[in-house]
C-alpha cells in the first residue's frame, strides 16, 4: 500500500512503498508517537471520553497538535478583537467545552469500518461521523507527479482529501468550486492528509496536515 506522507519543514509527500501496519491499538499508536505530535490530541480524546470509540472499528483522520494549537489562536484572535490582553490556551478550551462539546468536535472525525484507499475515488463518496451522522464529508483521493525523484520517487503520490460540506456540497464552476447557492459562506472546507493509510490492530488512520485547523475553525472577523 501508499503512504502518502508530509512533514511540516522537514519531509516530503512520499507516494513509495510502505509497511502501513503497526501492531497496536489506534490510540496506543498516537500516544507512542516518537515525535510527540499528538500530545495535546490525546488529552482532547481524554477528556471527551472518545477513547474506546476511536479503538473501536473505525477509521480516525486525526487532527495533530498543530491542528487544536491552530484552532485556540483562532480563538485567542477573536476574543482580542474584544480585548486585546485576552488569552485563549489548552486550559481555556476544558474551561469553556464542556466533555459532550469536546467529544462532538472531535468526532467528526471518526467513521464507522475501516476506510483506506481500496474505498476511495477520485469523485470522492459521502460519509457520515460516528458521533453526529447527520453530517456530511467526502472522503477522495488525488493523484499529483509533483513529488517525483528520479531514482528515488518513481511512484506518483496519492492524496487523501477529507472535506467537511457546508450545506450542500460544492460543484465546479469555471474552474473552481462553488457552492450551489453561490454564498461563500457555504463553501465547503477541505483538509489534506500528511499521512494516511496506517492500519492499526482495530482501525485505519489519517493523520491531516499540520495546517489544519481542528473543527475546520474560521475566523469569524
Amino acid at each position: 500500500m501508499a503512504l502518502a506522507s508530509c512533514k511540516k519543514g522537514d519531509g516530503i509527500i512520499d507516494g513509495g512503498l510502505s509497511n502501513p501496519k503497526v501492531n497496536m491499538t489506534t490510540y496506543d499508536f498516537l500516544k507512542t508517537h516518537p515525535r510527540k505530535m499528538f500530545d495535546t490530541t490525546l488529552m482532547v480524546i481524554d477528556k471527551a471520553g472518545l477513547k474506546d470509540i476511536i479503538n473501536g472499528d473505525v477509521t480516525f483522520f486525526v487532527p495533530n497538535n498543530y491542528s487544536i494549537n491552530n484552532f485556540l489562536n483562532i480563538k485567542r484572535d477573536e476574543a482580542r478583537q474584544v480585548d486585546e490582553n485576552k488569552k485563549y490556551t489548552l486550559d481555556s478550551l476544558f474551561k469553556y467545552f464542556t466533555p459532550k462539546m469536546l467529544r462532538d468536535s472531535l468526532g467528526i472525525y471518526v467513521f464507522q469500518g475501516k476506510t483506506s484507499y481500496g474505498q476511495l475515488t477520485e469523485d470522492g463518496q459521502i460519509f457520515h461521523p460516528v458521533v453526529s451522522p447527520t453530517e456530511n464529508f467526502v472522503i477522495a483521493y488525488t493523484k499529483t507527479t509533483g513529488y517525483l525523484v528520479d531514482g528515488i520517487i518513481t511512484t506518483n503520490a496519492r492524496l487523501v482529501y477529507f472535506t467537511r460540506v457546508i450545506g450542500d456540497r460544492d460543484v465546479m464552476v469555471g474552474g473552481q468550486m462553488q457552492d450551489p447557492t453561490g454564498d461563500e459562506a457555504l463553501l465547503d472546507r477541505t483538509a489534506v492528509c500528511q499521512t494516511s493509510g496506517i492500519e492499526t490492530t482495530n482501525g485505519v488512520v489519517h493523520v491531516l496536515s499540520n495546517s489544519h485547523p481542528w473543527t475546520f475553525k474560521v475566523k469569524d472577523f
